[in-house]
């Protein structure tokens, strides 16, 4: 019997997947400790749950959904669960889609070779030519070759998926988001959209984020405006709390 470490569900969302209304799945666990992380809460402790259980939960609300979210935490961290929830998600009809840190290349690139997930978000914290950075940030060590080595997965398996940085003023601004722009058209993947997150300081555990490192929407559109300056990306956006996301720049 499998059972999932559960963080939380939000049974219909329409904001984690652009253009589709979505059970979120949040699993426990993260190997990562950021700096701002906004799910820190679930980030250890266990609440086990029976997977029949879950997809009660899922067939109660399938009527409303189109997709199912898997999300964490780092939901990779708990693979065969992941896999679990994702066979039960398309036995009842719905899309599935992952939102990682990319910390386990080998777990993301086994789940796409089954063909399970429709979707991937992949979180991209700091450049990933800046190892010390990416391991001060996430507080852990070795992270930025994991997440190469997940982008590079994702690139060459041709599947759907989003970049998304969160920024903050002192953190992750404009030098880091147009390197990151810079890596992701040198490594393929300037043809998937590129998101830029509006950080959000209220939620970080102990308020070590303060509100005045928060990007204003207009910030945040000229941060993409940088963004594209520096790489050919084809797709770049943002998202705020206030208004959600938003496509700044596309090629048509």
């Amino acid at each position: 019997m499998v059972s999932v470490n559960l963080g939380d569900i939000v049974p219909v969302s329409t904001i984690d997947w652009r253009g589709k209304t979505a059970m979120v799945i949040f699993l426990r666990g993260c190997p990562l400790n950021c700096i701002y992380c906004q799910n820190a809460q679930i980030l250890a402790g266990s609440n086990y749950v029976n997977l029949e259980d879950l997809e009660a939960e899922i067939v109660k609300n399938k009527c409303f959904i189109d997709a199912v979210v898997l999300s964490g935490g780092e939901p990779f961290m708990q693979h065969g669960a992941l896999e679990a929830l994702a066979v039960v998600a398309r036995k009842h009809g719905l899309l599935v889609a992952v939102q990682t840190c990319g910390y386990y290349p080998e777990a993301v690139a086994s789940i796409l070779q089954k063909g399970l997930v429709e979707k991937l978000f992949l979180d991209i914290k700091a450049p990933l030519s800046s190892g010390a950075r990416y391991d001060e940030l996430t507080r852990a060590t070795g992270v930025a070759e994991r997440v190469k080595r997940t982008l590079e997965v994702c690139v060459h398996a041709a599947v759907d998926f989003e970049v998304i940085t969160t920024v903050f003023k002192g953190l992750v601004a404009r030098e880091e988001v147009t390197e990151i722009a810079r890596e992701l058209a040198a490594r393929g993947a300037n043809a998937q959209p590129y998101v830029i997150q509006q950080g959000r300081a209220e939620v970080v555990e102990g308020r070590t984020v303060d509100a005045a490192a928060v990007f204003s929407r207009e910030e945040l559109k000229e941060l993409a405006a940088e963004a594209v300056s520096a790489a050919p990306l084809h797709e770049v956006k943002i998202r705020t709390r206030e208004h959600g996301e938003e496509v700044v720049f596309t090629v048509r």
